[in-house]
């Protein structure tokens, strides 16, 4: 966008004034603080008083002896006594500078005087305002410098991640040992086959089957779990209770996402619905299969990708996703897989809240909200998925060594921070400067009304009545 002219001769002439105010203030500062300095010495002005008041009252008993040619003796005429008085004055009218603000142009004029009389760069930056103070206390209210990491910061994250890294290695390992096939000799986790070992009483699982009946079960094979939407741990709860409700069944056949009426008893009663769909979940989860994990129902239904599976065979996510499940990949291996999340979260928050509580002296903030501390969760959920990304390579490429508890962590950071870098950062940086603008504001008001009263104290003629 073009300049005007015109705007630009007047940001030169206001670049001026303000130099001249700063210098002006500047000097009358400086000798309000020597004069705050002297008033804040008592003990030397009460003996410079009592010094005073000595003199004072030896000349006054001496007064009567003087004569007015004793003042001839001393070689000064009423003429000079009164040009020493006119030089007193005049040297304590100089060091005050007054510009009174008649018209714009002849401010600015006077400016230019006073900067030539005082040797004042005209146009100085705006930079030569400040002090090293103030440089370093701006760089410290910058918005980039609230959310810096430190060395502490990066030593937590880094440990974060390692530690997560590590319980992804030896404790989730994969569902179960592998005994044939390319994968043979990779060991299962021994987390999950306790898991596995665990057992409702056998009266509690046949009640538990007998009054939790849903339409959608046993609608296909072994694996007729993760082929049906009311078996998803999450997705279950919506669609499952809504098949429960018409007496119908959400499933995938080949690959197909197929919604059937079904002849099953309908229950209008939405929390009687969801009460079944608990527990029949509940019947499911202790069982051999078990339960798929967390939106696994979405995979199997994607019919995309067209690589090589573990059979040799070409796959798409959706006969992968069916293959995983078989070799125990259900969500009692998903709670394993959970161990390593769960150590970044407990490591990582706990350093925050500790941090956080020694240098702002409370434990209540909002972790999620704060773009530093949501980047050293990403950052710490991402070193643990790059080391599940080599734990997958250095397996043959076995799919089951996927961290799938870890990839949903760093999804849950990611896509918020892909909204405050494009979205929000701006915004906060704008309303950040507004915060500091409007406090500097409010500084500048308290301080230049301390000046004006100081000036007004000293400057201020003393009347005495009678």
């Amino acid at each position: 966008m073009p300049v005007n002219p015109l705007e630009l001769s007047f940001l030169e002439e206001l670049r001026l004034v303000l130099t001249v105010q700063n210098s002006v203030i500047s000097k009358a500062s400086a000798r309000l603080d020597v004069l705050d300095q002297r008033v804040m010495d008592p003990v030397s002005q009460l003996k410079d008083l009592k010094a005073l008041a000595k003199s004072l009252e030896e000349i006054e008993c001496q007064s009567d002896y003087l004569q007015l040619a004793d003042l001839d003796e001393a070689g000064l005429s009423d003429e000079q006594l009164h040009m020493i008085f006119q030089k007193r004055e005049q040297h304590y009218t100089d060091s005050i500078h007054t510009t009174r603000y008649t018209s714009w142009s002849g401010f600015v004029r006077d400016s230019i005087a006073y900067c030539a009389q005082d040797g004042i760069e005209e146009l100085l930056p705006w930079d030569s305002f400040l002090a090293e103070a103030d440089f370093a206390r701006i760089k410290s209210e910058s918005y980039s410098s609230q959310y810096r990491w430190d060395k502490w910061d990066y030593s937590f994250v880094g440990l974060a991640g390692v530690l997560g890294a590590l319980t992804d290695i030896f404790l989730v390992k994969i569902p179960k040992t592998m005994t044939a096939g390319q994968y043979a000799g990779q060991k299962g986790s021994p987390i999950t086959e306790t898991l596995r070992k665990i057992k409702f009483p056998d009266s509690m699982q046949n009640w538990l089957e007998r009054v939790s009946k849903v339409p959608y079960d046993h609608t296909g094979g072994g694996d007729h779990r993760i082929d049906t939407f009311g078996h998803d741990p999450v997705l279950g709860f919506i669609i499952g209770v809504l098949d429960i409700m018409r007496g119908g069944v959400s499933s995938i056949k080949g690959g197909k996402i197929a919604i059937e009426a079904g002849g099953a008893q309908i229950i209008g009663n939405p929390l009687e619905a969801l009460l079944r769909q608990f527990l029949h979940m509940c019947s499911d989860v202790a069982t051999s299969k078990g339960l798929p994990v967390p939106f696994a129902s979405m995979f199997r239904s994607l019919r995309v990708g067209n690589f090589v599976g573990p059979t040799g065979r070409k796959h798409s996510i959706s006969s992968l996703t069916g293959w995983m499940y078989h070799y125990g990949y259900d969500l009692r291996h998903f709670l394993t897989m959970s161990i390593t999340p769960a150590t970044i979260e407990i490591v990582l928050r706990a350093y925050l809240m500790l941090r956080h509580f020694a240098e702002h002296g409370e434990v209540s903030f909002t972790l999620a909200k704060n773009p530093k501390y949501r980047s050293m969760l990403l950052s710490a959920h991402a070193i643990a998925c790059a080391t599940n990304a080599g734990k997958v390579a250095l397996q043959q490429g076995n799919p089951l060594a996927i961290n799938y508890a870890e990839w949903l962590a760093l999804l849950r950071y990611l896509i918020p921070s892909l909204k405050y870098w494009i979205f929000d950062r701006k915004g906060l940086e704008l309303e950040h400067l507004e915060a500091i603008n409007d406090s500097g504001w409010n500084e500048i008001l308290l301080s230049s009304d301390a000046l004006l009263t100081k000036l007004y104290r000293r400057d201020l003629k003393m009347i005495s009545i009678g």
